[in-house]
C-alpha cells in the first residue's frame, strides 16, 4: 500500500518538469560549496555567516522578481517558528560544515553529509506520509555503504573532529530540508530561502563574533569565495532546491542529492588535487548506481 502510494505521487510529480530541473541544476551548483570553502580567509563561522548574509538581497532580489512586490515581513510573520528552526538548522549545517573542511578532507565531509538525504527519507516517511517502495530503502542502503567506504572510515573509534561536525552537519541539514518541505505549502521557495538565510545569518555572526573568529575576508580570493558562496552556492543554489521541494516529494529530493558527493569529490581532484583510492571510487561508483537504481520510474 505505501509502495503504491509513493508511486503515485512519483508517476504526478514526476512530469513536473520545473521542479526537476531546479533540482538538478541547484545539486550541481552546491556541489561546489566544500571547494570554495578551501578559499575562505576569514574563521570557518565567519564564513558561513558572509555565505548566508549575502545570500539574503539575492534572495530578497528573486523573491520580488516572482512575486512581483517586495518582500515583506508581513507575509513571513505567520510562519516566524518555522522559519526560525529552519534557519537555525541550517546555521548549524553550515557552520559544521565548514568546521568539518577544517578537521578533514573535502570528500569526507561530503560523503558523510551524504547522511542527510537518508534522514529526510525518513523523516519524509514520519511527518509527511511519503513512504518509499523497497528498491527506494535498498538504494538508500547501497548510497549508506558507499558514503562510508569513500569516507575512507573503519571503526568509530578512529573518526577525527572534522568527521564527527559533518555528521553533525548532515542532521541540521535533513531538519532543514524537512522543516522546508514544511514552509512550502504555504511560501514560496525564494521567499522562504530568505527569510530562513536571514535568520541563519544573525545567528551565525553572533557565534562567530563571541568566538573572537577573523571577520572580515583580507583578499581578493577570500572576497570572491564569501560572494559565491552566499549568492550562488546558497541563494540560488539552496533557493532552487526549495523550489524543488515544494514542487516533488522530499524523499526523491534527497534521492537527487545522494549524486552531489561523488561530484564534490571530482571537482576536489580536479581543482584541490585531493587524490581518492580505488576503493573510495568504487564506493562513489556505489552511491551513483543507487541514485540510478532509485529514479522514478
Amino acid at each position: 500500500m505505501a509502495d503504491a502510494s509513493f508511486e503515485k505521487i512519483e508517476a504526478a510529480q514526476r512530469a513536473d518538469r520545473v521542479g526537476w530541473a531546479a533540482l538538478l541544476v541547484g545539486t550541481a551548483i552546491i556541489a561546489w560549496s566544500g571547494i570554495i570553502a578551501r578559499f575562505l580567509d576569514v574563521g570557518p563561522v565567519a564564513g558561513a555567516a558572509w555565505r548566508m548574509g549575502l545570500a539574503v538581497p539575492a534572495l530578497a532580489a528573486w523573491s520580488a522578481l516572482a512575486s512581483g512586490r517586495r518582500p515583506s515581513p508581513a507575509k513571513a510573520a505567520p510562519f516566524f517558528g518555522p522559519l526560525v528552526l529552519a534557519g537555525l538548522a541550517f546555521a548549524i549545517d553550515v557552520a559544521s560544515f565548514h568546521i568539518a573542511l577544517t578537521g578533514t578532507k573535502v570528500a569526507n565531509a561530503t560523503f558523510i553529509g551524504n547522511v542527510a538525504p537518508i534522514l529526510a527519507v525518513v523523516g519524509g516517511a514520519l511527518f509527511f506520509a511519503e513512504h518509499p517502495p523497497g528498491r527506494v530503502w535498498f538504494a538508500l542502503a547501497l548510497a549508506l555503504v558507499g558514503s562510508w567506504i569513500m569516507a575512507g572510515m573503519g571503526a568509530p573509534g578512529e573518526l577525527g573532529y572534522g568527521d564527527l561536525f559533518a555528521f553533525a552537519a548532515a542532521n541540521a541539514y535533513a531538519t532543514y530540508l524537512l522543516v522546508i518541505k514544511r514552509l512550502r505549502l504555504s511560501l514560496d521557495g525564494p521567499t522562504a530561502t530568505l527569510w530562513s538565510a536571514a535568520v541563519s545569518a544573525l545567528a551565525l555572526a553572533l557565534v562567530a563574533w563571541l568566538k573572537g573568529e577573523a571577520l572580515t575576508p583580507h583578499s581578493r580570493s577570500g572576497w570572491s569565495a564569501v560572494i559565491l558562496l552566499g549568492v550562488v552556492s546558497h541563494a540560488l543554489g539552496q533557493g532552487l532546491t526549495s523550489v524543488a521541494v515544494g514542487r516533488l516529494p522530499v524523499g526523491l529530493v534527497a534521492l537527487i542529492i545522494l549524486a552531489q558527493p561523488p561530484f564534490s569529490a571530482l571537482i576536489a581532484l580536479l581543482v584541490l588535487g585531493e587524490t581518492m583510492t580505488p576503493l573510495q571510487m568504487a564506493g562513489g561508483a556505489m552511491i551513483l548506481i543507487a541514485t540510478a537504481a532509485a529514479r522514478p520510474r
